[in-house]
């Protein structure tokens, strides 16, 4: 059954509570050359933005569009990106789906999981439609020295991509795994994965675990076999929504690893490029399908160290991981077969992500040198998501002339190749993502103690991950779950908030 997301709020209580309140709260207190500096006047929120409560993150989202919407002039944009002073604990950045019109690349409804195509505006209350709200946490982690490469790089790109993917089913024999299956598993039972029906309802793991057992050839793969990392939910990882370590994406800002055959059936992590991969790309409709190479996953590993398994972080410091197992090749044809074609398709898909920036800060913080800071900041992350894309996309800001001189939207967002922030210099190569102090990998346990939630709303996230959230009651926290490298993020977190108070 699907549900309505209109009779949902208003189940729980959430949509009444949104129509009835107002922007006071909340106000624009700046508009900068990239998006606005918003103040909470009434102390609602302070200077950090609600992320452990549903409720509360709906009503910021209802209210900060509200007062944006005020603004003389104001263009609207399809995305909120959210940033903030302070570093919060948890999590670190998330991107929280909020409409879909585009079929064939495995996004489903954050209220009911089932629908391809959604809309749940009405759900948050916002002022205006977008697609989805991203929460960047501070500004610090996209300026400041020693962290602003793992910002613009991994957290920035990683949450932005989360808009398109990853989200991508695989049929349960690729067209280059001859195991004998019946015609009806790898074509017919797969031709309508696409449709708004569960994951579970079309080609469920349960038929393809008894044609495997049937069967004299490979084991068949799971639906979900390209994804990894979740949040952990009653001691399993559900709403995976990255790539899987065992999948080789070349080291994408959506996770994977950039794996390399050295010999037949043994493979070795090489250094991530942290561009999105060919599947990135065509889910986001920036290239066509004809442009998408075949890449591979390791099936059956073998001989993997210790604590490593599908849903860890990628490799994406100094270590190198060699396993054993099955290379499945898998081409663009597989992934249509299995999830149906991109609708709208390249190159009739939008190029940019137009954005509206915003930064919550206290109203002493707000001054000339704070408006100059954040502007940096959303330079950075513009930056970092051209790199990702090697130029095929951009995230477009979208400003009134207002304060700032006017700033045209076809130039808003776009960065200089020898841009920086705060001197920090644009390798137009592969970033050096550096270890923290005293790690030279990141730590693979995390991910495991995500509270228990219900899926009512389903957040997706970078040095965030995928979480989910209950809507039950203004108590129920999101679902933060930690990131694979969840220690990489506690000590870089530490490193900013020393930089702060230096």
């Amino acid at each position: 059954m699907r549900l309505d997301p209109q009779r949902l709020a208003a189940f729980l209580g959430l949509g009444v509570a949104l129509q009835s309140a107002t922007a006071e709260a909340i106000v624009v207190a700046r508009v900068t050359r990239r998006g606005y500096i918003l103040t909470d006047d009434v102390g609602d929120y302070g200077d950090t933005i609600p992320t452990s409560n549903t409720r509360a993150t709906a009503q910021f989202i209802a209210e900060a569009t509200a007062a944006l919407g005020e603004v003389e002039g104001f263009h609207e944009g399809r995305f909120l990106a959210a940033m903030q002073i302070p570093s919060s604990n948890d999590p670190l950045a998330f991107y929280l789906p909020i409409r879909n019109d585009v079929r064939g690349i495995g996004q489903r409804s954050s209220v009911d999981g089932r629908s391809e195509v959604f809309d749940t505006n009405s759900f948050f209350g916002s002022a205006f439609p977008i697609d989805g709200f991203v929460y960047l946490n501070s500004y610090r982690f996209y300026t400041d020295p020693r962290s602003v490469i793992f910002g613009r790089f991994l957290i920035c790109t990683q949450e932005f991509g989360h808009r398109y993917g990853a989200n991508l089913a695989v049929p349960a024999y690729p067209a280059s795994v001859d195991a004998g299956a019946p015609d009806a598993l790898t074509d017919a039972a797969v031709d309508d994965a696409a449709v708004d029906v569960p994951l579970g309802d079309v080609g469920s793991d349960a038929a393809r675990d008894a044609v495997s057992d049937a069967s004299t050839g490979p084991a068949a793969l799971t639906r979900d076999a390209l994804l990894g990392r979740g949040n952990s939910q009653n001691g399993m990882v559900v709403n995976r929504s990255h790539w899987s370590y065992f999948l080789n994406s070349g080291g994408s800002p959506m996770e994977g690893n950039n794996w390399n055959e050295f010999a037949p059936g043994q493979f070795r992590t090489d250094r991530p490029t942290f561009r999105f991969s060919p599947y990135d790309l065509y889910t986001m409709g920036l290239i066509p399908p004809s442009e998408v190479p075949v890449t591979f996953l390791i099936a059956e590993p073998q001989n993997v160290p210790r604590n490593i398994s599908r849903d860890s972080a990628p490799e994406y410091y100094n270590r190198v991981v060699t396993v054993r197992g099955r290379r499945v090749d898998l081409s663009i044809d597989d992934i249509v077969r299995a999830n149906g074609p991109r609708n709208p398709a390249y190159p009739s898909a939008s190029r940019d992500l137009d954005v509206v920036w915003v930064l919550l800060a206290a109203p002493e913080d707000v001054n000339d040198e704070l408006a100059a800071e954040f502007d940096e900041a959303v330079d950075s992350c513009a930056m970092g998501y051209a790199f990702a894309t090697a130029e095929r996309g951009r995230l477009v800001t979208t400003v009134p002339g207002a304060d700032a001189g006017e700033v045209p939207l076809d130039d808003a967002g776009f960065v200089p190749s020898d841009a920086g922030a705060r001197d920090v210099p644009f390798n137009p190569d592969v970033p050096t993502i550096p270890p923290p102090d005293g790690m030279s990998m990141p730590g693979s346990d995390a991910g495991d103690d995500a509270p228990a939630v219900s899926p009512a709303v389903r957040a997706e996230g970078g040095c965030a991950c995928s979480a989910t959230g209950a809507a039950q009651s203004s108590a129920a926290p999101w679902g933060l779950c930690a990131i694979g490298a969840a220690v990489f993020c506690r000590r870089a977190r530490r490193r900013v908030m020393k930089a702060r108070d230096r």
